[in-house]
């Protein structure tokens, strides 16, 4: 079992997704342990994360020759999890490994139905599913707050492979470092914008358009492109009131929502594939 574990930690190298009770129920233990794991963002996608889980084994195999405990890994990963919602996954891990671990009771091998997970409530960053049983996450943040911020920067690092960007103005440089950043890491960067705002003193639209090569485009019409969303990896959605300003950021009452909810993502990339080709 610790060796699955392990195999469990080590790859990290599908997208975040999640896992409903009913897709759990048709699969082996294996693909399940893998799939959860990667529906954890904050232990998927950091780098010293991974190096830690990985160092708990090295150590203990070479303490006492064998693998380390199955409570020895959870504990590690839970104090590696940066939001509540991610601890909240590997205590449903836990809790279907010990049930396996006393026998399949006839199953074939295939993953019992685990406990339903019901996240704590309140606060900024903690998360609340509206289904009980799912790993859907809806995480509403406020601003003006710098922890926010740190959140919505740390979302955007974590991005791996695609993000799309729609929203009404950049002007904040730390959010268009972000943006570099994950370019030039080889996510694949869109960005929609309002042409009036592009063109404003100070906006990072053109900037990143012109300087850095990311794919850049804009309404030209005389109505707003008003949007205030991104798209991370095709799994997670970031919307709300929040304009990509230093003033949202240090003095509006602004918020953000972010969810990984496939009917969510599904609309946001549905909105933003007809707009960008409607913009080119």
């Amino acid at each position: 079992m610790s060796g699955l574990i392990l195999n469990c930690l080590l790859p990290f190298v599908r997208p975040p997704r999640t896992v409903s009770v009913q897709e759990a129920q048709n699969m082996s233990t294996a693909d399940y342990l893998d799939a959860t794991f990667n529906s954890a963002p904050s232990i998927v996608n950091d780098q010293s994360t991974r190096q830690s889980l990985v160092g708990v084994f090295e150590q203990q195999a070479q303490k006492n020759g064998s693998a380390p405990s199955i409570q020895q890994l959870f504990n590690a990963a839970r104090a590696a999890c940066a939001v509540d919602h991610d601890k909240d996954v590997i205590t449903w891990l836990e809790t279907l490994l010990n049930a396996s671990n006393h026998g399949n009771n006839g199953n074939g091998g295939h993953v019992p139905t685990p406990p339903p997970v019901v996240p704590p409530t309140g606060g900024n960053n903690n998360n609340n599913n509206n289904n009980q049983g799912s790993n859907i996450f809806i995480n509403p943040i406020f601003f003006p707050s710098e922890e926010s911020f740190k959140q919505l920067l740390k979302t955007l690092d974590n991005a791996k492979k695609s993000l799309d960007i729609c929203v009404y103005t950049i002007t904040d440089d730390h959010l268009a470092n972000a943006i570099i950043r994950a370019h030039e890491r080889g996510v694949q960067v869109r960005i929609i914008s309002d042409s009036e705002k592009a063109e404003d003193l100070g906006s990072d639209v053109n900037r990143l358009r012109d300087n850095s090569d990311i794919p850049t485009r804009v309404d030209n019409s005389k109505s707003f492109m008003h949007h205030k969303f991104a798209v991370i990896d095709d799994a997670l959605v970031i919307n709300g009131s929040y304009n990509w300003t230093k003033g949202a950021r240090f003095e509006n009452k602004e918020n953000l929502t972010l969810t990984n909810s496939p009917k969510a993502v599904q609309g946001f990339k549905t909105e933003f594939e007809r707009l960008w080709a409607e913009f080119a």
